[in-house]
C-alpha cells in the first residue's frame, strides 16, 4: 500500500510541475455596449492596453484609465477577441477602482466606486457568433486603493469573451440605475504537460499499476 500511493503521489507531482505553456493573453480588442464618452476618457480600450496597471500587477484609482458605461446605464456587455483561438483557465479582472465620496445630503453619500461590477457572466465562443456561459459569479467591491485583480476559473477552448454585466454595486440604493466600470481584463490559458512529462506520468501509472498487482498477490497467498 504504501508503495501505491508513493506511485500516485509521484505521478501528482509530475502533473504539476511538469506542466508549461500556460500564458497571459491579452485581447486584441474590445467592443462595449455603451461607453461613457466624456472627453474622450472612459473608453473601452482602457480594459486591455495596461493603462493604470503598475509593475506589481496593481491598478492605480485614476478614472481615466478605466471604463465606464454612460450615467443611468447599470447593465452592460463587453466582447473580447483574443486574436486566436486559445484554450482558457481563467480570467483576471481588476475591478472599476476610482473612488470619490460626495455628501449629496446630511442623510445619503454617494461613491463612485459604487460603478464597480456586482453580479456577471462569462461566455465563451471560438465564431463571435454562438456563445455558451461558462461562468456566473460576483465581484467584490474595491476601495479605492491600488488593487490587483480578482481571478476567476473556467475552461474551455475560446476566440470571443463575452461579459454580461447585470448590475453594480449602487444597485438598490437612491442611485439605481447608476453607471457600471470596470479597469481591465486580462485571460490566461491551460497549463500543458510537456511530452517528456507525459512519458514520465505513464511510467508513473504503470508503477501504481505494478504496486496494485503486488498488493493483491500477497493477499491471495498471504
Amino acid at each position: 500500500m504504501k508503495n501505491f500511493v508513493m506511485a500516485v503521489a509521484a505521478i501528482a507531482s509530475l502533473a504539476t510541475a511538469g506542466a508549461a505553456g500556460a500564458e497571459v493573453v491579452t485581447p486584441v480588442s474590445v467592443v462595449a455596449s455603451d461607453t461613457f464618452a466624456l472627453f474622450g476618457q472612459y473608453k473601452a480600450e482602457n480594459l486591455i492596453n495596461g493603462s493604470g496597471l503598475d509593475d506589481n500587477g496593481l491598478h492605480n484609482r485614476d478614472f481615466a484609465a478605466m471604463w465606464m458605461t454612460n450615467l443611468g446605464v447599470a447593465r452592460a456587455q463587453l466582447i473580447f477577441d483574443l486574436g486566436a483561438e486559445y484554450d482558457l483557465a481563467s480570467a483576471d479582472i481588476w475591478q472599476y477602482n476610482f473612488a470619490d465620496p460626495y455628501p449629496v445630503n446630511p442623510n445619503h453619500v454617494i461613491n463612485t466606486i459604487d460603478r464597480g461590477v456586482k453580479d456577471f457572466a462569462i461566455l465563451i465562443s471560438t465564431d463571435g457568433v454562438d456563445y455558451t456561459e461558462v461562468f456566473s459569479g460576483t465581484m467584490l467591491r474595491a476601495n479605492g486603493d491600488p488593487l490587483a485583480a480578482q481571478s476567476f476559473a473556467f475552461g474551455g477552448t475560446a476566440r470571443y469573451v463575452q461579459f454580461e454585466l447585470f448590475n453594480n454595486y449602487a444597485e438598490g440604493t437612491i442611485y439605481d440605475p447608476y453607471a457600471t466600470g470596470l479597469s481591465e481584463v486580462r485571460f490566461n490559458t491551460a497549463a500543458v504537460p510537456e511530452p517528456a512529462t507525459w512519458a514520465m506520468m505513464i511510467g508513473g501509472f504503470a508503477l501504481a499499476g505494478a504496486a496494485m498487482r503486488r498488493r493483491h498477490a500477497a493477499i491471495r497467498f498471504a
